[in-house]
This record gives C-alpha cells, sequence and structure tokens, in this order.
C-alpha cells in the first residue's frame, strides 16, 4: 500500500545564502577543502620548504626579501635595556649579559645577536627554528650556564606516532592527556644529510627527546591549534617562480636578438658555376662569410645588398608587465614595493613615510610576540636562573627587562629628530622613551652627557692655567 505523499519526510534542502561569498556558482569554483590547522599544512611543508629554499637560493627577488626582512626584524641585534633597584644590580645584570653574549652559540660561530638573524632567517625561509637550550656546567661561569643550538625545522619530524610513555605525538611534538607539549623527538642527525626512513618510530634509537622547557619553538601561527609553521614565502612561490622563467626567457630573446647576423645577397649566375659579380668560378665547397666589426664601413661590389632578418624587440609592455608581478610578489611577502625592487621612481617623501610606517609596524608586531615572547624573554629567565643558583646574581634581586631592536634609520633626519624634541616638550612622550625606541640606554646617555659636560668645562681651566 502506497503511503500518502504528505507522510513522507520532507527533502532537506540547503538554506539561502545570506553571504555571497557562501553562495555556490561558477564565480568561486569548487568549494575548497575545510580543513583543520595542520591537516591543511603538514602534507605541504615537506615540499613547500624545498622549494622555498630553492627559490632564495636562485631567486634574486626572494634572495632579496629575506635578507632585507632579516635586515630589518634584527639589524644589529635586540637588546635588553634593565631596570634594577640600585646601579649594583644594573651593573651586575650588564656584567652577566655582556659575558654571555659572546658565548652564547653552542657551535660557537655567532655571538647572541648573530643568533638572533639566524633564528629569524630560518623562520623566514622554512617556517619555523627550534632552539635547544643546554645546560653547561663547563662554563665560564665556573658553575652553570647556558649555551643555545639552533635547530633547523627539518630536525623534528613531521609524521604522528606515540611515545614509548604511551603519550601521542603530533608532528614531533609530544603531548600529554590534557594536551599540553610536554617534549619534541628530534633527529640526531639531519634528514637531509643522512638517510632516513620515512615515518620511523618514535624511540630513542632514532631520536632524541627534548623537554618541551628546554626547546623553544619559534613560528609565527597564523591559525589556533596550527602545531608547526609554514614557509613565509609560500603564497608568492609560484608567481616568483613564473616572473623568474618569464625573465629568463625575455633575456634570452635578447641575446639572440644581439647576436646580429646580415645576409648579403648577390644575382643569379650567369651561366652554371660562374659568380655574375667576379666572373669567377664558383666553388660549392667553399661558403663565403663576412665578419663585421664595429664601426666600420664596407663597398659592396656591384650587384650585392645587404639584408637584416626580423629581430625580436624587448617590448614596451615589458616594465610595466615587470612592475606589476613584482607589486603582487611584494605584496605576497608583506614586503614594500619599493624596497624589495629598490625602485622609488613615482614614490615621494609623503609616500615613503606611509608606506615604511605601516611594514615597520608589522615587523614591531614580530619582533615583539616571537623574537622577544618566543627568543629572548625565555633565554634570559634560564640564564637569570642558573646565574642565581651559581652566585653571580644575588638572589633577591629584582630584574627587568625591556627588549629594545636597533632604531630604524630616520627618514628626514632634522624634521624626525624635530618632531621628537616637541613630542618631549608637548608632553606628549618622555625623553627616556625617545632615546629608548632608538635602541640607546637612557642611563648610558645622561652618564655619557654628564662626562662631555665635566670635559668641557675641565678644558678652558686646563688653557688657563697653560
Amino acid at each position: 500500500m502506497a503511503r500518502h505523499r504528505s507522510s513522507l519526510p520532507p527533502v532537506p534542502t540547503t538554506p539561502k545564502a545570506h553571504w555571497k561569498a557562501g553562495r555556490v556558482n561558477r564565480a568561486f569554483g569548487p568549494s575548497p577543502a575545510n580543513s583543520g590547522p595542520n591537516r591543511a599544512n603538514t602534507p605541504y611543508v615537506w615540499p613547500t620548504r624545498s622549494r622555498v629554499r630553492d627559490s632564495v637560493r636562485n631567486s634574486p627577488l626572494a634572495a632579496r626579501a629575506v635578507n632585507l626582512l632579516v635586515s630589518e626584524l634584527i639589524g644589529t641585534g635586540i637588546v635588553p635595556l634593565f631596570q634594577a633597584e640600585n646601579d649594583g644590580h644594573k651593573r651586575a645584570l650588564n656584567d652577566l649579559w655582556r659575558t654571555f653574549v659572546p658565548a652564547a652559540d653552542y657551535h660557537g660561530h655567532c655571538d647572541f645577536y648573530g643568533l638572533q638573524a639566524l633564528a629569524a632567517r630560518a623562520i623566514i625561509e622554512s617556517g619555523e627554528c627550534f632552539v635547544h637550550l643546554v645546560n653547561s656546567l663547563d662554563s665560564f661561569f665556573g658553575c652553570g650556564a647556558i649555551s643555545l643550538n639552533l635547530l633547523e625545522a627539518d630536525m623534528v619530524p613531521l609524521h604522528d606516532g606515540r611515545a614509548p610513555n604511551g603519550n601521542a605525538i603530533y608532528s614531533g611534538i609530544e603531548v600529554d592527556g590534557n594536551g599540553r607539549r610536554v617534549a619534541y623527538w628530534v633527529h640526531k642527525k639531519h634528514p637531509g644529510d643522512s638517510w632516513r626512513a620515512i615515518g620511523q618510530a618514535y624511540t630513542h634509537d632514532h631520536y632524541q627527546r627534548i623537554e618541551a622547557e628546554d626547546l623553544l619553538h619559534l613560528y609565527e601561527p597564523q591559525r589556533p591549534g596550527q602545531l608547526r609553521g609554514f614557509p613565509r614565502l609560500a603564497t608568492a612561490l609560484q608567481t616568483l617562480q613564473q616572473f623568474d622563467d618569464y625573465n629568463e626567457a625575455t633575456l634570452e630573446r635578447q641575446k639572440l636578438a644581439a647576436s646580429l647576423t646580415l645576409f648579403i645577397r648577390r644575382p643569379a649566375p650567369i651561366d652554371p658555376g660562374i659568380d655574375p659579380v667576379t666572373n669567377q668560378g664558383i666553388n660549392p665547397d667553399e661558403v663565403q662569410e663576412s665578419v663585421i666589426v664595429p664601426g666600420s664601413a664596407y663597398t659592396l661590389l656591384p650587384g650585392e645588398e645587404v639584408t637584416s632578418p626580423d629581430l625580436p624587440t624587448l617590448g614596451e609592455h615589458y616594465p610595466e608587465f615587470s612592475r606589476t608581478h613584482q607589486r603582487l610578489i611584494a605584496a605576497a611577502i608583506d614586503i614594500p614595493y619599493e624596497l624589495l625592487t629598490g625602485d622609488w621612481t613615482d614614490s615621494s617623501d609623503r609616500t615613503a613615510r606611509v608606506t615604511l610606517g605601516a611594514f615597520r609596524r608589522r615587523l614591531q608586531q614580530q619582533q615583539k610576540q616571537l623574537l622577544v615572547h618566543g627568543l629572548c624573554r625565555p633565554v634570559w629567565q634560564r640564564l637569570a636562573q642558573l646565574a642565581r643558583l651559581s652566585g653571580e646574581l644575588p638572589v633577591r634581586i629584582d630584574t627587568r627587562v625591556e627588549w629594545v631592536p636597533q632604531a630604524w634609520p630616520y627618514i628626514n633626519p632634522l624634521q624626525d629628530v624635530q618632531a621628537s624634541a616637541a613630542a618631549i616638550s608637548a608632553g606628549i612622550k618622555s625623553r627616556t622613551g625617545v632615546i629608548a625606541e632608538r635602541g640607546d640606554d637612557p642611563e648610558r646617555i645622561d652618564a655619557e652627557r654628564l662626562a662631555d659636560a665635566l670635559r668641557d668645562q675641565s678644558i678652558p681651566a686646563q688653557e688657563n692655567r697653560q
């Protein structure tokens, strides 16, 4: 017996979209995958890293982008300004830091500020960097200190697994039952320098287990819950490759065009084998060729004429085409076009201020939230802790640290200094704050000014005695 139509369950229908971006139409094509923050990245990290590194090695724009970002982020270093209860404590802090900086590198190649630059380069190229805090009992303190061993992103594998203690491991990161990071599993040798089995089991035979408190993971997550970093140049990678291919093809075409070839045309032979110009016999085994020397003039024989092929030209649209794609690349890497290419043709002083202001605000965000919070702060905390245990610092010393990057150069030195002075006079800024923004220690500046003033006062007295 057939059921009545009204008793059938209703057919589910898609609700009408109130957002145009949510509608199904041809403009957007197939619906993109809605993967989680790790599934969307992890399978593609390895090939993307390799391609970005290859691009940095071979693409002038990519190499320029990485060098520029490292230079603008780090400069000569992000330095600490210590604030202590008294001058004695501050001197102890400064002495401790000056001793640590040149000996910070586990391998002895860089000082601490060089490691900052190396870590920033690794984050830009590979998307992340790991820093192993190695406690060293045999150190310049005699009792205890640390050195930093930077590990490339490849040193921590990307596959999931299970630790011998039963904890889950996601992309080389061991987490406890609450999902908190407790350890990292690190290759004993770089996988790119030695053979390894893909997806091998997490055991101490193949990996070194490092506690989470001893390994800093530096990366900039783009989504909540993202476990591993992704290379910054990934968005621009395809455009970079295509632009480089186009430039190479254009250069090759112009090289061919520069190889100028002329054809000398003669009348047809009067008789078979007789040259009508020279009246001499023609040797079929000889082909006459002329060498064209720049700046010379030649007289042709009667009946000869010179023709040249239709050579390719660079094209009037090439410069604009190149600028358009360079702007796309600059936007993808988040660098102003003028800085990336050095082309300031259509830029004014006002435009430069706006462009550099937006760019440097983004850099300040990374300096504070990534490098200071993720690298400088925990390194200092560990160093101060061990120094207290070893007696290098007073146990009850009250330490406050402000990390200050190197100041960017003035755009217009006279106007910028006048603006700072006016801000101080108006009470908008303090003199201490302005000096700190320049990457200097206000107390050191005051001490130098006092020394200069005393020296200036002593010079007239010395002249009078003479």
